[in-house]
């Protein structure tokens, strides 16, 4: 059976897609490896891809400070206007609902995107009405600065 040291020395060695299945394989024997999770995610290109394993690795052991840096730089850099008008999320569960599901590992990309659409589903309402209610009121004083400026032209004109 390959070992961790077998898939470093890979990617030292720049062969990514050995790499890879070095990892994969350790995962099949031990999917709570975090080691294993954090080098699937080095040699990964797709970032949903490397997002899952990052979160795989929180799920074993929530400090590991390497997984949270990594899922830190996936996440796309926020405006700070939009995430200041953004809900607030809600508390943190009791440490025994996160022991009941710590053996639990996100493993495909559909059960990632299951996650994504409920969240999407509750936070993601309030962007489509600010937007519509920014354009509606762009609409009304464009409308009136355009009516001024007529009537001051013709006034000054006429």
């Amino acid at each position: 059976m390959p070992t961790l040291e077998d898939g470093k020395t890979a990617i030292a060695q720049g062969n990514l897609q050995g790499a890879r299945l070095i990892f994969e394989a350790i995962l099949q024997e031990n999917p709570r490896s975090e080691e294993a999770w954090l080098g699937l995610a080095e040699v990964l290109t797709e970032a949903d891809d490397r997002r899952i394993c990052y979160e795989n690795v929180l799920k074993i052991n929530k400090n590991n400070q390497q997984a949270k840096e990594g899922l830190r730089m996936l996440a796309p850099q926020a405006d700070p206007l939009v995430a200041a008008l953004a809900p607030q999320p809600a508390q943190p569960e009791s440490e025994s609902a996160e022991e009941d599901t710590e053996a639990t590992l996100i493993s495909t990309r559909s059960e990632l995107a299951d996650t994504e659409e409920e969240e999407d589903s509750e936070e993601g309402a309030s962007v489509p009405l600010l937007v519509t209610v920014g354009l509606g009121l762009s609409v009304v004083v464009f409308a009136i600065g355009g009516g001024l400026v007529y009537w001051l032209v013709s006034t000054l004109a006429g």
